[in-house]
């Protein structure tokens, strides 16, 4: 397993175990006592929960997944294209000459790589640009955390998601999702009404 990885683990277990030992009886679950004796408040956002109920994120990726089809469509039908050429030509037959079959060998190959050079490039068109997405959502999300976090002091806010699960365990009275969703959409709202 990379190192990397391990390490990860490793912290993420250590930061539950110090919240499971130094919560004290008396505190809310969402705060904790430091070695230093100072409180340390801690939340979680489900990130599930963000991708099926905020706005903006169900927006981008719908867009993301129409262009993704779009470009598949359009491959296809130029794919489509290319063997119906094929098709055409071999259904002549024995009228085809050992030039013609040459010429056309060549066209055929050609045109072939370029549609697979074509397909490459939208390929990695679509993937930067869904990497795109995701870090301008991220960083929508983290500003919004910023200035959520001025009125509520949270120490540290994590982020919980079923497919990359980094909190071995979550206590539900740390769990600020829905009140952070409500906030990010209703800000993406107030944008989207501005424009």
């Amino acid at each position: 397993m990379n190192q990397k990885v391990v390490n990860i683990i490793l912290a993420a277990g250590i930061a539950v175990v110090l919240f499971l030992q130094l919560r004290p009886a008396t505190q809310t679950p969402a705060a904790v006592v430091s070695s230093n004796g100072s409180s340390v408040k801690l939340g979680y956002v489900d990130l599930d929960s963000v991708q099926e109920r905020y706005l903006l994120y169900k927006e981008k990726m719908d867009m993301f997944e129409k262009k993704k089809e779009d470009a598949d469509r359009n491959l296809n039908s130029a794919f489509q294209k290319i063997e119906n050429e094929r098709i055409a030509f071999a259904k002549r037959g024995e009228s085809i000459t050992q030039v013609e079959f040459e010429n056309f060998q060549r066209s055929y190959q050609s045109k072939m790589q370029n549609l697979e050079e074509q397909k490459r490039v939208l390929e990695n068109q679509i993937a930067d640009e869904g990497e795109n997405t995701l870090n301008e959502l991220r960083s929508t999300i983290n500003d919004y955390l910023k200035e959520y976090n001025k009125t509520k002091g949270y120490t540290y806010i994590f982020s919980y998601s079923s497919s990359l699960n980094m909190l071995f365990y979550k206590d539900s009275a740390t769990n600020i999702t829905d009140e952070v969703v409500d906030g990010l959409n209703a800000a993406y709202n107030k944008t989207k009404k501005g424009k």
